[in-house]
């Protein structure tokens, strides 16, 4: 486990020293319970709950349908990693195996050879065509017939080339469909396959294993949630009894996230419904249309869009941590009590605990052990800003390749100046926190140890989000700045 998921586990043991009431019971903890779920009768009260809060999930629109797969698997531990590879390989196909099918039927008719083309046959030649690649190379990285030494870095080159290639005048019509085709089967599961690549080289595995992960059914983003084979073995229950705290845990974690969902559609419907409260992207509008609203309301729009992110943060990657903890697997928590952070590096370690650690396994390590050797500050400062900007604006780049597509590889690039300065200022005020120590709320009380740090941290993240767009190309950095200055009253 990485240096920075000990914040979970300290954090906990924290809590365990100091017993204070709880609105979800500690029924992990409990050793009757943890026995019970262990026979028959208490896995059947376990099925059941599940289904109740499937149920009630449904009813506020989230979908927690996979967590009776992930009882399937849990329950039949000789065909676990068999039952996983049917369940992600069911909900793959339910799902068009993510790719875009609009983006390539519009490019199609753009190209002109909507007519020529069917999109069905190339799909599914093209799913052929990436799976295929992604066996051989797994298989050639285990075998160690050609060890990738940086697969991340070779994949990247390669993709990134391949985008490029697009944009040339030789490949218009036909030729562009297919290797854009190709591109968007290909994208949706580049994190998992750099992730299996790095644990091919390490231990042998059935490739089959490497890709029943690929999206695995309880869930993901272009993020692996439980990154590869290799971390998920880490964290799988070996035992009854690992098995039923896990689970239990799952139970608890879901129940949290139920009460938080219907919290934040209580707070939205009261913000926004209630009192009417414009949106963030609503007010940025209203204000370059030059019909700005108050800048009392401003502000109001800029914290409770930060809230609202928080919130929507923690449910979506709760339902998935929740999923997996249910199938047998004791992944951390996604996004874990943020707003105790006392420092910007501590909030980006908690906010989106797999995300974070994909920027640190793919792009911090590998800076971190190859750059300034010789001095540890520089070497540390170095390493983060490659993680926190570079990592961090490749990653959306790569997620939206559509627009690529849709404006031109120039015109994408220019539109992503918004975001590039998020991630600019991101990767500095994380790099310049990591240098000092973060405050002792003992030593320091709990005004300025917990109460203080926690407002700088929030009030900061909360004005760079104003500038955290990846998706928007039609606004620049000076018109999302422009706001911002006249939010703080410099203009009027």
């Amino acid at each position: 486990m990485s240096a920075e998921s000990q914040l979970y586990d300290n954090a906990a043991a924290r809590l365990r020293l100091k017993p204070s009431w709880r609105l979800i019971p500690q029924i992990d903890r409990d050793p009757k319970l943890v026995a019970d779920v262990q026979q028959a009768h208490g896995r059947l009260l376990l099925c059941c709950a599940v289904g109740l809060l499937a149920m009630l999930f449904w009813q506020i629109g989230i979908d927690f349908s996979a967590a009776g797969l992930a009882l399937a698997c849990a329950y039949a531990p000789r065909y676990r990693r068999i039952l996983i590879f049917l369940a992600t390989l069911l909900l793959l196909c339910r799902n068009g195996f993510l790719i875009d099918h609009a983006f390539l039927g519009q490019l199609a008719l753009n190209e002109g050879v909507a007519d020529r083309i069917d999109q069905t046959s190339v799909s599914a030649a093209m799913l052929v065509v990436t799976f295929a690649l992604f066996s051989g190379l797994l298989a050639m990285q285990g075998s160690g017939a050609i060890a990738l030494r940086r697969p991340t870095l070779s994949l990247l080159l390669a993709f990134l080339a391949l985008v490029v290639l697009t944009q040339a005048s030789f490949m218009a019509g036909t030729p562009r469909v297919l290797l854009w085709s190709f591109l968007m089967t290909f994208q949706p599961y580049l994190w998992f396959l750099a992730y299996g690549l790095m644990d091919a080289a390490k231990e042998r595995s059935p490739v089959w294993q490497h890709l029943s992960v690929f999206h695995p059914f309880w869930g993901a983003t272009l993020t692996p949630f439980g990154k590869g084979l290799s971390y998920l073995r880490r964290f799988e229950a070996k035992t009854p009894e690992e098995l039923a705290v896990t689970q239990l845990k799952g139970i608890k974690l879901a129940a949290w996230i139920l009460v938080l969902a219907i919290g934040k559609i209580c707070l939205d419907e009261i913000v926004h419904g209630q009192l009417r409260l414009p949106l963030f992207d609503d007010n940025l509008l209203q204000y370059l249309a030059g019909h700005p609203q108050p800048r009392l309301v401003g502000w109001a729009s800029v914290v409770v869009f930060f809230v609202d992110d928080l919130l929507g943060m923690t449910v979506f990657g709760g339902v998935i941590v929740a999923t997996a903890r249910l199938a047998g697997f004791r992944l951390l928590r996604n996004t874990y009590r943020p707003m105790e952070s006392a420092t910007l590096a501590e909030f980006w370690n908690r906010y989106y605990f797999y995300y974070k650690e994909l920027l640190v396994d793919h792009f911090f390590y590998p800076t971190f052990v190859r750059y300034f050797r010789g001095q540890r500050r520089l070497r540390m400062f170095f390493a983060t800003f490659a993680a926190a900007c570079v990592g961090n604006l490749l990653f959306h780049f790569i997620r939206d390749i559509h627009f690529v597509g849709e404006m031109g590889l120039w015109r994408a690039v220019v539109g992503e100046q918004s975001h590039a300065f998020y991630t600019f200022v991101l990767a500095i005020s994380v790099g310049l926190s990591q240098m000092r120590r973060a405050p002792q709320p003992a030593q320091r009380g709990w005004l300025r140890g917990r109460l203080l740090p926690c407002l700088w941290v929030a009030g900061f993240f909360c004005l760079i989000h104003i500038f955290d767009a990846p998706l928007d190309r039609e606004h620049s950095l000076w018109q999302r700045a422009e706001f911002l200055f006249y939010l703080l009253g410099v203009t009027t």
